[in-house]
């Protein structure tokens, strides 16, 4: 069976469409959907989705505090339960994506304070770097925020 010119190269610009809508579509969907994830956890105390979404390998680093690296680690600092982590008013500054890694930059108000205190809301701004782990899930590589001026 002889194959035309015309047919191979329709079947290849099919092929490489295909690859190219699929990667384009789906991965900012996947990314915000994980991004989403993480802040309802957050929301609702649900600290298991939380550090569900942290890479084993992730770094966090909270102001005024020192490097917090690796899941255990992070589950510490998340797991306790003397305190209050809440945020408000978040946007989304900045996204993007490029292959397995992405970037959100991010302004929000938080409170983590003593149980049974009143919050305090410091505005803050923060940069969190999310990759794809080897079965193409985007988790929450490196968590980075700072003041950001005046409290609330």
């Amino acid at each position: 069976m002889k194959l035309s010119f015309r047919k191979i190269f329709s079947v290849l610009l099919l092929l490489s469409l295909n690859v190219f809508c699929q990667d384009k579509s789906i991965e900012p969907d996947l990314l915000k959907e994980a991004i989403n994830k993480f802040y309802l956890a957050i929301e609702k105390g649900d600290t298991k989705t939380r550090l569900a979404l942290f890479a084993d390998d992730a770094i966090m680093m909270p102001p005024g505090a020192g490097i917090v690296k690796g899941i255990k680690d992070i589950t510490e600092v998340v797991m306790d339960t003397n305190y209050v982590f809440k945020i408000k008013d978040k946007e989304i500054v900045s996204i993007d994506i490029s292959g397995s890694i992405a970037y959100t930059v991010n302004t929000y108000f938080y409170t983590y304070h003593l149980k049974g205190s009143e919050p305090v809301w410091h505005k803050t701004k923060n940069v969190h770097i999310w990759k794809k782990d080897i079965n193409g899930n985007w988790k929450l590589n490196v968590d980075i925020w700072n003041a950001a001026g005046r409290n609330k």
